[in-house]
């Protein structure tokens, strides 16, 4: 938990979030404060992961922040963090970086997440592809540009549990959150959810496929991904 700064008092959003096509939830912002090391900032990237291009830099600071949404995890100033900012009118910044007062969301979550698009496009791109067969975990994590991060799909279940953060039985997952299920004992099985009821996933009629939830027995539930 950070403790530097409390909570600052909402304000309106700006209209330029909505022109980017970012939008929110609800019509209210947070403030933090971007806090560096160095002093020089935190890069605005346009996208919730470092893989996106950075257009720009948020200064040390107050800083308005419309939604927030959970991305890739960077190690900062604050620790480590899944939580990214949306900067009106700007674009992306890792909350690593950010005094918000709280390690959670202090805003509402945003209603675009380019890195699930991104995810999702991935699986879409290899629709009926039997290349990942029998590696459920790695499909998930190479759609994500990462590889290697768990041995298995139930072992990446399994630290969401011990996190506290996995949505045991939950069929209405985000887009971009992983989706598990309790089979091939002891793998487990996973895919990432559209965001619409349905997902993607290896082993959907022998290929990378998408179908309604929970489709496979013994559903497990979701959580964002920890990579």
């Amino acid at each position: 938990m950070r403790t530097a700064l409390m909570r600052i008092t909402l304000t309106t959003v700006l209209a330029t979030a909505a022109a980017l096509g970012t939008g929110t939830l609800t019509a209210s912002a947070a403030t933090g404060t971007v806090v560096t090391d160095s002093g020089q900032g935190v890069a605005i990237r346009s996208g919730n992961a470092t893989s996106f291009g950075s257009v720009g830099t948020q200064p040390n600071g107050p800083v308005e922040i419309d939604c927030q949404i959970y991305g890739e995890p960077v190690t900062g100033k604050y620790g480590r963090s899944l939580v990214w900012d949306h900067i009106p009118g700007k674009g992306f910044i890792t909350d690593s970086y950010v005094n918000t007062g709280s390690s959670g969301l202090i805003a509402p979550l945003c209603t675009s997440n380019p890195r699930a698009d991104a995810a999702i496009a991935w699986y879409a791109a290899r629709s009926g592809s039997t290349a990942y067969q029998g590696y459920c975990e790695m499909a998930a994590e190479n759609s994500y540009g990462k590889t290697a991060i768990w041995a298995s799909a139930k072992a990446d279940w399994n630290d969401a549990v011990a996190r506290g953060v996995a949505h045991r039985g939950d069929l209405n997952p985000p887009k971009g959150a992983l989706v598990f299920w309790d089979l091939a004992a002891p793998y487990g099985h996973v895919g990432v959810a559209k965001g619409d009821g349905t997902f993607w996933a290896t082993s959907v009629s022998g290929a990378i496929g998408t179908r309604a939830l929970p489709y496979f027995n013994s559903y497990l539930g979701w959580a964002w991904p920890n990579f």
